[in-house]
């Protein structure tokens, strides 16, 4: 009795252990029929993107033949579908996307790359998108989908690249952005002279000098340079550097993503292949690759189309999602600081459709990152993650002002203890999509980051220590860490800005305020002779009271002024800064 007893305990003491894992563990969960995100047409890529600058991400998909959607988020908690509402429901032979503003007026434009006819650059006017192919001078045909926008030249303004696919085979095109309006396609003259038949562009700055070189992956065989493509930015031109740096492989590459997985400082290159392995090429720092795959356990066999780093569990390293062909099981490599393990079928993201591209981003604003699959002929997938661990995590939302508006290309460090992390702002990621803007870190149980520095993509230089985790940041080009929460759930009857706490203050506060309908807001910080210094909010909210903090340690002692614009509504207010 006494011995079956014990075995008893011991099984419910197993059982509870189990739980207790489960109950810590992040889980991932398929929303998308509950959301009406399910679209079961010939997806080919996808976007997390802000159409209305309301600070959550919608969702863009370039269906093959089908129409386009486009679903705008409602605040986290459902999606509707706006598609005809702002003229994106082409139907076309779409192929990929990619999103970035490229005419600087904090709208977030979209280029679609479709398969033998007119590529097309939507213009986001706020409430509408209107095709704008022919004024911006880049009525090309097209023959592929993947698109990264990036500021090739370091002039403020985005490019674009665009990777062409067929058979005859056909250059790329990069797309110098001349002022705001129009491009010239400065592909040859740049150096990209291949005619390889593309199939991922991914960008990156490898070498860490400033700039954003690029990967070409595709089906040809190009003799000593294997399937594969380097190319390193030099300012605007570019120089194939593909067999000094060793990065050289004969397998057909459908999709490519960069990802300091070693947190070393540098970026390494995933290399999702349709045919033989799929490799990673583990930066050395001086110029070249080691390929790893094997050693790490990443030598995944099976037709991949598409990959993304992101720290899935918030742990402070990146993970690894690989979307595979119907023939073959999705894969989701857990990090564990030096080895790889497949955790797709423990945390639900088991995936045996034919996924054509992942994108990744938090569309309700948890700090965990969210997955949308677009599966190629079925229906598609947006896993929510349950947020399961009490890991700690801090986003970054970065707008330009010297540098592109959409700060693509700017770098990012984050430092906790000895832990290093690094991240980019991409223009393009995985494939044919596209992943969010912001940038988002994983940092684990700290409880404070030592210090946050932002290199921009014009080459300034911006350091932010002893910054508070679990917070969505807003930062300026130039300007101080801004964020902004909604802190109450009534709607309130009338417009109304408070004073701000503490106050006086050292170096952080916050102000609230409230709108009772859904307005375009804005919030800015003067000094006392009425110059701006700052902008903590200017976007569109729904009606809600708000809280923004504002971190002063970069400014002097002194007496400041906050100022409320909102649906014609105006209120101004002092605070003091004491150091």
């Amino acid at each position: 009795m006494k011995q079956t007893y014990i075995i008893i305990v011991a099984i419910l003491s197993l059982l509870n252990s189990q739980l207790s894992f489960l109950q810590c563990q992040v889980l991932f969960t398929d929303t998308a029929p509950a959301l009406g995100l399910n679209d079961p047409g010939a997806g080919q890529g996808a976007v997390f993107l802000d159409v209305n600058n309301d600070g959550y991400l919608d969702i863009f998909l370039v269906n093959n033949n089908n129409p386009n959607k486009l679903w705008i988020n409602n605040s986290g908690a459902s999606f509707s579908d706006q598609s005809a509402v702002f003229g994106l429901s082409l139907n076309a032979a779409g192929r990929g996307c990619s999103s970035g503003d490229y005419d600087n007026d904090g709208l977030i434009d979209i280029m679609v790359g479709n398969f033998n006819q007119t590529l097309v650059l939507y213009k986001n006017n706020t409430t509408t998108y209107t095709i704008v192919t022919s004024v911006a001078g880049i009525s090309f045909t097209s023959w592929g989908g993947s698109i990264n926008w990036f500021d090739c030249n370091s002039d403020g303004r985005l490019d674009a690249v665009l990777g062409n696919d067929g058979v005859p085979y056909h250059y790329n095109y990069l797309f110098r952005n001349d002022n705001l309006t129009s491009f010239t396609n400065v592909a040859y003259a740049s150096g990209l002279t291949d005619s390889a038949s593309t199939l991922t562009i991914a960008g990156s700055d490898y070498d860490n000098d400033g700039d954003i070189d690029l990967f070409c992956g595709s089906q040809t065989n190009l003799g000593a340079s294997g399937t594969g493509l380097l190319y390193r930015n030099n300012g605007g031109s570019f120089s194939d550097v593909t067999i000094a740096s060793g990065i050289v492989t004969g397998n057909y590459t459908w999709g490519a993503d960069w990802g300091d997985y070693d947190n070393d400082g540098d970026m390494d290159l995933y290399l999702a292949n349709f045919t033989g392995l799929n490799q990673l090429y583990k930066n050395n720092g001086n110029g070249t690759f080691t390929e790893t795959a094997v050693s790490l356990g990443l030598n995944d066999a099976g037709q991949s189309f598409s990959c993304g780093w992101f720290d899935y569990d918030n742990d402070g390293d990146i993970d690894l999602y690989i979307a595979k062909s119907s023939t073959a099981v999705d894969r989701l490599y857990q990090n564990n600081e030096g080895s790889f393990t497949d955790v797709a079928a423990t945390v639900g993201t088991n995936d045996t459709r034919h996924s054509a591209n992942i994108t990744l981003g938090d569309y309700n604003n948890d700090g965990f990152l969210d997955i949308y699959l677009v599966n190629n002929g079925s229906e598609n997938r947006l896993y929510k993650s349950n947020a399961g661990n009490s890991n700690k995590w801090v986003i970054l939302k970065l707008r330009g002002v010297v540098s592109n508006r959409s700060a693509v290309g700017a770098r990012v460090t984050v430092k906790t203890g000895s832990w290093r992390q690094i991240r980019e702002v991409q223009g393009g990621s995985g494939g044919k999509g596209q992943n969010s803007l912001p940038v988002e870190f994983g940092i684990g149980g700290s409880s404070v980051i030592d210090s946050l520095i932002v290199r921009w993509p014009s080459g300034n230089v911006q350091a932010f220590t002893s910054v508070a985790p679990n917070v969505i940041y807003s930062l300026v080009e130039g300007q101080g860490l801004s964020s902004i929460n909604v802190t109450g759930t009534e709607i309130p009857h009338s417009f109304a800005l408070e004073q701000n706490y503490p106050n006086p203050f050292n170096p952080v506060t916050n102000v609230k305020f409230q709108i009772p309908i859904a307005a375009f807001v804005k919030l800015i910080i003067y000094d006392i002779t009425g110059r701006e210094i700052t902008t903590l909010v200017n976007e569109q909210l729904n009606a809600g009271t708000y809280q923004a903090d504002w971190d002063a340690s970069g400014y002097p002692s002194g007496v400041y002024l906050y100022k409320l614009l909102a649906d014609g509504f105006t209120d101004v207010k002092k605070m003091m800064l004491l150091k």
